[in-house]
């Protein structure tokens, strides 16, 4: 019997198989009714080849013990692992529906609430695995974003397969078993080139799913996997009205940013794109958060000043606007300041020469200025007479160099990289300065002894981020 014809199984592991579900580039996927309880499970049963392989069999396992501490209504559960005739298994929760595959294959492009749904269902899960534990999924796409409908609405959205293709990817090349052109639809640059990946390739891997259940096909399109590599890296993104014309054009600047070819020109997070995508959706894009507004004494006529102004990811709803922000914004806004006190000090020595009650006499205004990437745009309201007294400015110090940051302070992920000693770093996830120390530590083992408390390390072939904390048996052990 061969890899390929496991449809004539009628029992793996002890579950009895009711029927197969479907089968990929690593393995099958079965329906089974649990040994002991009234239950369903999903099945997973890798190909030997791939179990055969001990770097990838280790992996395989670590991985699944991460993943089973993961807790999430967006995320399926897995529930238990095993060998099977030296073919790895694993079973998770079942999903009686259908995948966002499915679904474009026989509806076409999908309707935009309902793509926003399986979007938005599928990012709160990413977002949770990278908060919880620092997993990526690294194989986001259609397929993997399950959806069960109940009366013809969504009843869940889950997504599947975390972990799995990364710890593949850890121990097969690009173009070996596993990684076939339909993955490579989504896959982000960094991922291409073998860069350490963090939640924004899972960012790119997700705006790459988006376009394709908006489109009804992928942002780039190619039949061989090198084609494919390259637009990855080297071409813009299409804008996504020069294909489906209907949809919002405010939606083209959401899948430029989402999918950027550097991790640092996206989103921080899948729910800051959700947010931004479910904005243009609807016509009303936030103002960005790097647009500040001012209030002003200055000349009546209206005017534009070009300005160059610092450059900020959005900010999540709540959050605390970075410290290094805050500099930046008020250097930008003493600086317009400025200009406009010299514009008003110039418009009152005109005012000077000319007859009291002259029409063409200086008017000042009460006005608000908007402070954007790239204009200050100065808008006048109602006149009033010109001002007897002086108008009153106030002048600020300029700030010196800022503090060393402290660890939970908040940074701005798109300037902020590292702290003067190396020891922290700008998290792009939530905007605060983390402790990075343990990446110049060498990986270790699941609660494997340890003898410097509060040390941090990363577990060996994963993105977890284990303590060096005191262990129920004595002594200390690296624990989550």
């Amino acid at each position: 019997m061969t890899d390929s014809t496991l449809v004539d199984f009628t029992e793996i592991a002890g579950y009895t198989v009711i029927r197969q579900l479907g089968a990929g580039g690593m393995g099958q996927v079965f329906l089974v009714q649990h040994p002991r309880l009234p239950r369903h499970d999903a099945l997973k049963l890798l190909d030997a080849g791939v179990s055969r392989n001990g770097d990838f069999k280790a992996r395989f396992q670590r991985e699944a013990d991460l993943l089973a501490q993961l807790s999430h209504p967006n995320v399926i559960t897995l529930y238990d692992r095993g060998e099977f005739n030296g073919r790895l298994w694993i079973t998770m929760e079942y999903v009686d529906g259908t995948d966002a595959s499915e679904l474009l294959d026989s509806r076409g492009p999908l309707p935009l609430d309902l793509a926003l749904a399986l979007v938005s269902g599928a990012g709160a899960a990413l977002d949770y695995a990278w908060r919880k534990q620092r997993i990526t999924h690294r194989d986001v796409k259609p397929a993997n974003i399950l959806v069960a409908f109940d009366d013809g609405k969504i009843e869940t959205v889950k997504l599947a397969d975390f972990g799995i293709a990364k710890a593949a990817g850890e121990s097969t090349s690009l173009t070996s078993t596993g990684f076939t052109v339909g993955t490579m639809n989504y896959i982000s640059p960094e991922a291409i080139e073998g860069d350490q990946v963090d939640n924004r390739s899972d960012v790119y891997s997700l705006g790459c799913t988006a376009y394709h259940l908006l489109t009804g096909r992928p942002p780039f399109a190619a039949t061989t996997m090198t084609a494919l590599m390259a637009a990855h890296l080297s071409r813009p993104v299409p804008a996504i009205t020069s294909i489906a014309p209907d949809l919002p054009v405010a939606l083209n600047d959401v899948f430029e940013t989402a999918l950027a070819k550097s991790p640092g020109d996206r989103f921080g997070s899948c729910g800051d794109f959700v947010e931004s995508l479910s904005a243009a959706a609807v016509g009303n894009s936030p103002e960005p958060a790097h647009a500040k507004t001012i209030t002003a004494n200055t000349a009546a006529r209206q005017s534009t000043v070009a300005a160059n102004t610092y450059s900020a990811p959005p900010e999540k709803v709540g959050s605390t606007v970075p410290r290094t922000s805050r500099i930046t914004s008020i250097l930008g806004v003493a600086a317009v300041i400025l200009a406009l006190a010299v514009a008003v000090a110039a418009g009152r020595l005109v005012a000077q020469k000319q007859e009291p009650g002259d029409p063409k006499a200086a008017v000042a205004t009460a006005s608000t200025t908007t402070i954007t990437r790239s204009t200050v745009t100065i808008s006048s309201t109602r006149p009033t007479q010109t001002p007897t007294t002086p108008i009153a400015t106030v002048t600020q110090p300029l700030p010196t160099t800022p503090p060393a940051p402290v660890e939970g302070q908040p940074c701005n992920p798109s300037t902020d990289t590292r702290s003067p000693d190396g020891r922290l770093s700008c998290s792009g996830l939530d905007g605060v300065w983390r402790d990075m120390s343990y990446q110049s530590n060498p990986p270790v083992q699941w609660n494997a002894p340890c003898n410097e408390p509060g040390s941090r390390a990363r577990v060996q072939n994963t993105d977890a981020v284990v303590t060096c904390k005191p262990a129920s048996s004595g002594g200390y052990a690296w624990q989550p």
